[in-house]
């Protein structure tokens, strides 16, 4: 792990670039950003104790969303590398890990639902965009790979 300092409104990861490296906030908060240009949006703040990137741990790629610094902040950056490394010598390192991206599974699911305006959610929403049964559509795309 390494230590690394932000100033306020510095960007530290930005959506669409590749990473291989999460970040562990020791001091500080960041805001997290959506989408680019007029269509980018705050979708939520971290702050002290919080983790983002966590993601290229499990898997190296592209960045989902940009992440500035809302004040000056220190983190512990830590690669998929040395990640991996440490989960082989202390498995039980992992357990804090899953439930990070448990919790963050439960706040999609959330946000999912309400995603309709009558809260029936994303997937009813989908089901009711799904081809009939024999259209070339209903072929070409696997509906069941969404759940």
């Amino acid at each position: 792990m390494q230590n690394v300092a932000f100033k306020a409104g510095e960007t530290i990861i930005r959506q669409g670039d590749e990473g291989d490296t999460a970040f562990f906030i020791v001091s500080g908060a960041v805001d997290v950003t959506v989408g680019r240009g007029a269509n980018a949006s705050v979708v939520g703040r971290l702050a002290t104790g919080e983790v983002f990137g966590e993601m290229c741990l499990i898997e190296p790629g592209p960045r989902s969303a940009t992440v500035t610094a809302a004040c000056d902040t220190e983190c512990l950056a830590v690669s998929y590398q040395d990640f991996i490394a440490g989960i082989e010598e202390k498995p039980e390192r992992a357990v804090g890990f899953m439930k990070t991206l448990v919790r963050r599974l439960r706040k999609m699911n959330e946000l999912l639902e309400s995603a309709s305006p009558e809260g029936r959610g994303l997937r009813a929403m989908l089901l009711e965009c799904q081809p009939s049964a024999g259209a070339p559509e209903a072929t070409a795309l696997s509906w069941t790979m969404l759940w």
